[in-house]
């Protein structure tokens, strides 16, 4: 495959599947297509030839890294020898079988086209500059070959006038052939920028959402908690620049936010100092936040003119799946912060440098626990839009949104953090009850039993509908449960149940369904239009249809001369639509059999009643589906 070929709408929704799932995070402050190309080395349109995750396992002094072999296409700026090279992306698979996964980093799939902005990592490879922010995906929209990133995984701010503000999120896709010319121009001749195209890539996240595996979709947690255990952290012993006193407690304040989730068992401890530089280099078995990137991990030292990234996060986790609860998970073993080298001037420009310090660490642990971001940014383009999670003030408020608020609050967790973090460590949801069953009472009663099979359930939630309506809840039983009655219903009708076990914000799977019919009146039958008297006048019978148009009515009888047998027209008297028995079956499965047959799609309801009794039977035919014959031999209990 050499262009992804998708609709401009669907443009968004490609390019989060043109990356591995989001597994950590990155911020960043972006930097301008001039300074990317006056500070990239090599510049060049290039064809993946191959992908290789595991080249760091098989070299572990390259750190855990996923290998690319490129070939140059066009060169824009600089020269790769001989046209070939490997590109080295940090994330991958690391030594004892643990893997890195590091938002944003690019993610290539072999045989398709890419831009490139690269510099030599000294050893024979290439870097991307500026990790995300150096890697253009061709992707083909309304017949234009465009070049867009994917920064749909990391957390953007700006520069501004004021200072590091939070991002409006409008990094426009260029016209690929006309981006690709002017990066050659510029090397030579700098020209203006005449490749942008209206309508852009925003980010578009859910709120509370989980980091996925991009092989089994499955989630990422640590299992420590389940047995009263805690993860320590260490913080690299230079101290983070631009912050009084290192940044270790501002740190130290951010784990704590995390721990004082009072219905999660979540325990970050902090455990001191560490002249360790490994971080997300290689699963040393430390979980550290390094300053200042001693390594170059992250290529490029942040740039307050020109921007950057800021941090890396990622946790390590076990390939294979561990369960919990019931679900497969994928097991953390280790997880690490790399904090970029001269962020200095971005707590500078903070109203609360401490507290902006803090609430960054913050969100990146919330990525270590296995959470992504809440909401993203605004739809690009002259006029973008907002994304639709934001507008929701709980999801725009959460820790986990994709830009620093910056105002001062710090870790601060919302109710929406909350919540994504007890889906992950919070008690295991109720067992769903079984077996239910429905039986009525009365005209205005139903009886329903089920099987209690949940331990730490504080209700049951029952929800009812007519046989043509939708569920809606009528009562909460309290827990340990095994029985309600729901009364107030209309006599000889038929209706569905369902119960699920509830806790707090957890809810468990639904129930079977269930479903009876309410006792109709007593007394003799009286025949008229739209009722039919059976069995010597022991049982009504009625049908009321309703077509797709909302026109409805009731059967009308076709006068036969038959005392078990009817027959019924819905629209015109010479056009019959269905033929009705209610058979003495006594003799045979100890109930009266209702046998019907129509010849209809529109929807009806037969309803058959036991006038010594009041005991009764409904019969639904959706709407739009053609009519079963149906022999029920266990329709009424009403023998001697």
């Amino acid at each position: 495959m050499s262009i992804r070929s998708i609709s401009v709408r669907g443009l968004l929704l490609a390019l989060l599947a043109l990356v591995a799932a989001p597994l950590a995070a990155t911020s960043y402050v972006p930097v301008s297509d001039e300074a990317l190309v006056d500070g990239s080395p090599v510049a060049a349109v290039v064809r993946v030839v191959s992908k290789d995750r595991a080249a760091g396992l098989r070299n572990p002094g390259l750190g855990a890294v996923t290998e690319y072999v490129i070939q140059v296409e066009e060169a824009l700026k600089g020269q790769i020898p001989g046209g070939l090279g490997i590109v080295r992306v940090p994330g991958g698979l690391g030594r004892n079988g643990a893997t890195l996964k590091i938002s944003g980093a690019p993610r290539f799939v072999p045989g398709e086209r890419a831009l490139l902005f690269l510099e030599a990592a000294g050893d024979g490879s290439w870097r991307v500059q500026h990790l995300l922010l150096g890697a253009f995906y061709e992707v083909e929209a309304g017949g234009r070959r465009l070049a867009v990133r994917d920064l749909s995984e990391a957390r953007e701010l700006r520069r501004t006038a004021a200072g590091i503000e939070e991002a409006p999120g409008r990094d426009l896709p260029r016209d690929f052939d006309a981006f690709a010319r002017w990066i050659a121009d510029r090397a030579r001749s700098p020209r203006v920028a005449d490749y942008y195209v209206d309508g852009g890539l925003g980010q578009s996240t859910a709120p509370f959402r989980l980091f996925k595996d991009i092989d089994d979709d499955r989630s990422l947690r640590w299992f420590d908690f389940d047995i009263s255990g805690n993860i320590k952290w260490r913080a690299y012993n230079t101290g983070q620049q631009g912050l009084t006193g290192g940044g270790y407690a501002e740190f130290q304040s951010a784990l704590a936010a995390w721990n004082n989730e009072p219905q999660t068992p979540v325990d970050y401890r902090y455990d001191g100092k560490t002249p360790s530089q490994a971080g997300l280099e290689t699963n040393d078995g430390i979980n550290s936040v390094v300053f200042n990137d001693p390594t170059n991990i992250i290529t490029n030292v942040f740039n307050c003119a020109a921007g950057g990234v800021l941090a890396l996060g990622g946790p390590w986790y076990e390939i294979r799946l561990t369960n919990h609860n019931g679900t497969p998970f994928h097991k953390i073993v280790e997880a690490d912060i790399v904090i970029n080298n001269g962020i200095g001037c971005f707590f500078a420009g903070s109203p609360s440098p401490a507290k902006a310090a803090e609430e960054l660490f913050a969100h990146e642990l919330g990525h270590t626990l296995g959470l992504n971001h809440a909401c993203g940014d605004p739809d690009d383009g002259p006029d973008p839009d907002p994304d639709p999670n934001c507008l929701n003030p709980v999801s725009d408020d959460a820790l986990m949104r994709a830009f620093i608020h910056d105002d001062g609050r710090g870790g601060r967790l919302n109710s929406d953090d909350r919540a994504g973090l007890r889906a992950l460590y919070g008690p295991a949801a109720p067992t769903a009850p079984t077996a239910l069953s429905a039986t009525a009472l009365s005209t205005t009663t139903i009886h329903l039993t089920w099987t209690d099979n949940a331990s730490n359930e504080s209700g049951y939630r029952i929800e009812m509908r007519t046989l043509t309506g939708t569920f809606e809840e009528v009562v909460v039983a309290p827990a340990n449960s095994t029985s309600a009655e729901i009364s107030g219903l209309e006599p000889a009708t038929g209706y569905v149940f369902r119960v699920q076990a509830v806790r707090d914000n957890e809810e468990s799977a639904y129930s079977n369904e269930a479903t009876a019919t309410t006792n109709g009146p007593v007394g003799a039958c009286v025949a008229n239009a739209n009722t039919v008297c059976l069995n010597g006048g022991r049982f009504r019978v009625q049908v009321e249809w309703k077509t797709s148009a909302g026109n409805e009515g009731f059967g009308t009888s076709v006068p036969v001369s038959s005392d078990d047998s009817a027959l019924l027209w819905f629209f015109e008297d010479d056009n019959w639509e269905m033929l009705v028995k209610v058979l003495d079956g006594c003799n045979i499965t100890n109930r009266y059999w209702v046998f019907f047959a129509a010849t209809t799609d529109v929807q009806f309801v037969l309803t058959v009643t036991d006038t010594q009794t009041g005991k009764a039977k409904t019969y639904l035919n959706p709407l739009g589906l053609s009519a079963d014959a149906v022999t029920d031999t266990g329709a009424l209990d009403v023998c001697p």
